[in-house]
């Protein structure tokens, strides 16, 4: 596949936004080669056993990382389909650290809207609701306001089908510019939005997706889970890429 046109023909975006989450890739790929645009390197070529082709993006930390590396990405490559992974912290019990969550959906967590009060009745951290952000869909041309991000129902399938020795489950994936720590708000966050894990890069890249019409998964392994006492190791990130070669070998039959 010496003359692949990654810019034509179809390939996976995988997303990671450090080191620990996309190094094993970038070292497994087959004709590597490096592509960079702007700030961001992508880099293509063939993973697995059945040499899937694909674009590895290290997309940086955060929402705005991530979202100018999509970006550029969905216009430059026009991937089939895009899966963000990486590390998280944990909000569900039933997670510990090193098992993997499969995203159903993802929650912009960051997205709210606090009620009013009045100067000098102080804050109140529950009075919020989710600010419902605008998508324009590029199929469509019209737009509307969105308080979630579906995630991909076959690649969703494909991945509880991956035989793997790491503990796995749907979940819902929160995300935003913040890192909870307060038992408090992350049992609040479970209580409203039923998320099983929190990460800063994912909800970007689902939004754009949703907009582009692009097939979207997340899929978290948690590096740290408060609500266990189980502190942080960012090192499972590469148990999470070797995961994702065995979703990769296999995706393709529920596709």
């Amino acid at each position: 596949m010496g003359n692949y046109d990654f810019t034509k023909q179809p390939s996976l975006l995988i997303q990671g936004a450090m080191d620990t989450e996309t190094a094993y890739f970038i070292e497994h790929l087959e004709e590597y080669e490096c592509v960079t645009i702007g700030n961001w390197k992508f880099h293509t070529g063939f993973l697995g056993a059945k040499r899937e082709p694909v674009i590895i993006s290290k997309t940086f930390q955060g929402m705005v990382n991530a979202a100018a590396a999509t970006s550029l990405a969905l216009a430059y490559f026009k991937p089939w389909a895009v899966i963000n992974q990486g590390i998280g912290g944990g909000h569900d019990k039933k997670f510990h650290r090193g098992d993997i969550v499969l995203g159903e959906k993802v929650v912009p967590m960051g997205a709210i809207a606090y009620a009013f009060s009045e100067e000098g009745a102080g804050i109140d951290g529950k009075s919020f609701s989710l600010l419902p952000v605008e998508i324009f869909y590029r199929e469509t041309g019209k737009t509307k306001k969105v308080t979630e991000y579906p995630c991909d129902g076959k690649l969703l399938k494909a991945a509880e089908q991956v035989k793997t020795k790491y503990h796995t489950g749907r979940g819902v994936i929160g995300s935003g510019d913040e890192w909870n720590n307060q038992l408090d708000r992350i049992a609040l966050l479970r209580e409203r939005y039923h998320t099983a894990v929190e990460d800063m890069e994912s909800a970007a890249a689902a939004q754009l997706c949703l907009s582009y019409g692009v097939p979207f998964l997340g899929v978290r392994i948690l590096s740290n889970s408060i609500v266990n006492g189980e502190k942080f190791d960012e090192a499972v990130g590469i148990d999470g890429q070797k995961f994702m070669l065995s979703l990769i070998d296999q995706m393709r039959e529920y596709m």
